[in-house]
């Protein structure tokens, strides 16, 4: 079956603008909205007066009292999108997640990102925090 050359260019412009929206929507699907943050940086933050970050340890309890960061505060993972809605923060809040290796951290903030936060960070892991850490 032949094909009129007015049919072909109907197909031609009908590929090329879905090419085109694909393409501009691509990145809104499959960027992530939370970033990396540096030790040096969340080190830097702790020691602002007035500081907003919020900085979250998703290890758990046991993890936490072996060392943790100051002013850090104690979400574990396994309970962490429960306690995040309880807890009632603006979705623009400045947070900071870590875990030991930077695997449950990933996992919270795209928790956070699913939530509607706009402002998360990922630390890692505690492993790679090489300033003093708090016992308790």
């Amino acid at each position: 079956m032949k094909t009129s050359p007015k049919q072909r260019k109907y197909f031609l412009t009908t590929v090329f603008f879905a090419f085109v929206i694909t393409t501009m929507l691509l990145p809104y699907y499959t960027a992530k909205a939370y970033k990396e943050i540096k030790p040096v940086d969340v080190k830097s933050e702790l020691n602002t007066p007035m500081s907003k970050m919020i900085l979250i340890d998703v290890r758990t309890p046991e993890e936490y009292g072996g060392g943790h960061i100051n002013k850090s505060i104690n979400i574990p993972i396994q309970i962490f999108e429960e306690e995040i809605k309880a807890k009632n923060y603006s979705k623009d809040s400045f947070v900071v997640v870590y875990c030991k290796s930077g695997v449950r951290s990933k996992k919270a903030a795209q928790i956070l990102d699913s939530l509607g936060f706009t402002n998360v960070y990922t630390l890692g892991g505690i492993m790679d925090w090489p300033y003093e850490v708090t016992q308790k």
